[in-house]
């Protein structure tokens, strides 16, 4: 009997302690409820919002979700932008690069067709109606239809990428060369320029007609200096340089897209050496004979020599420390103008890799 009323006491005083216990975690979770409820409301609406607002222009529930998440990037201020010189003589591709670019920072509507918001095909519908007078229909479903498939190795300026499964694609936008494009992504974000290596679309379609690729050379070389080819991946996010022709070419075969002579290397002087990452695909060139070395120790491969140093213009070395996978970990440019550009983007300056005969881009 004594052990009956122990239990029991021990139990009451249990129910009492968790009675407290609760009390407190319900008042606490009152007290965060009653903070953090105004936020949580205001979100839902806002999103209630924007999703009646995105089935009144007529896209559909899985079209909507799609764009609500796309990520939000940082415009690419790196991008291109022609000359009003070379505007006056513009070909239809650099007509629609040109007016993409002329829209880049105007805010995202949904069913926007300009010209001051856009949604994604509205941007491609007002871009090549005002660039070069072609009529192309909304939705991205509909853009889909009105033109031919384009492999991703083989992009050109003007093309429309494409995000989703064919038939029915949620986001498009417009190709505008080195990896770059430029579309209206989703609420809360601007007409802005992104890159295939921060955020890959599922597949190309081309509008406009092909234009002949402008193909490696060594026209106009001089006797005493060899050109430096340069060349970039835009689906892997990286760039190659060589002083081969036929190195050049082939890789422009297979989908790079070459970027013209980044400068001329003497035919004599100081050895400039090219490695292989293999574990990403990755090239380094330097003219450091230790730091090649320290670079062998570490699982590169050393390919030899690429060209020679020598001369009075600089070739200046950039480095990426966020690269990831194959992106550039380093950039080798003559233009000053370039090198700033990325540091501002947070690259490094690492000052001049070592000299060229001329620069040429």
């Amino acid at each position: 009997m004594r052990l009956g009323m122990k239990s029991g006491l021990l139990v009451g005083l249990c129910l009492v302690g968790l009675q407290v216990q609760v009390g407190a975690v319900q008042s606490y979770a009152s007290e965060v409820t009653s903070e953090q409820q105004p936020q949580i409301t205001e979100n839902q609406s806002n999103y209630e919002q924007e999703k009646q607002e995105a089935l009144t222009a007529g896209y559909t529930l899985e079209q909507f979700e799609a764009i609500m998440a796309i990520p939000d990037f940082a415009s690419d201020s790196t991008a291109q932008v022609f000359s009003a010189t070379t505007r006056a003589a513009a070909t239809d591709q650099q007509k629609v690069v040109n007016m993409a670019q002329a829209q880049v920072g105007k805010p995202f509507g949904w069913g926007a067709v300009g010209p001051n918001a856009f949604d994604a095909s509205g941007l491609v519908q007002y871009v090549f109606k005002n660039a070069v007078n072609m009529s192309v229909p909304a939705p991205t479903t509909s853009q889909e239809r009105v033109s031919r498939d384009v492999s991703m190795n083989a992009l050109q300026p003007g093309d429309l990428l494409f995000w989703g499964n064919k038939g029915n694609s949620t986001n498009v936008a417009i190709y505008i060369d080195n990896g770059q494009y430029i579309h209206s992504p989703g609420p809360g974000q601007t007409v802005k320029v992104g890159q295939i290596a921060w955020y890959r679309p599922d597949f190309a379609k081309r509008v406009l007609t092909d234009t002949p690729k402008k193909r490696p050379s060594i026209d106009g070389q001089q006797a005493n200096e060899r050109y430096v080819f340069r060349l970039y991946n835009g689906y892997e996010g990286n760039h190659h340089y060589t002083q081969d022709l036929g190195e050049a070419t082939n890789l422009q075969n297979v989908g790079w897209n070459y970027e013209g002579v980044g400068w001329a290397a003497p035919t004599t002087g100081d050895t400039v050496y090219r490695l292989y990452n293999p574990n990403n695909g990755r090239h380094f060139y330097t003219l450091s004979a230790s730091e090649r070395d320290w670079l062998v120790t570490v699982g590169w491969k050393s390919e030899g020599v690429s060209w020679n140093s020598g001369g009075s213009v600089p070739v200046y070395r950039v480095y990426n420390p966020n690269a990831t996978g194959s992106q550039d970990s380093h950039v080798y440019t003559t233009n000053a103008g370039e090198k700033n550009n990325l540091v501002r983007l947070g690259w490094r300056d690492e000052g001049t890799a070592w000299y060229a005969v001329r620069s040429l881009q």
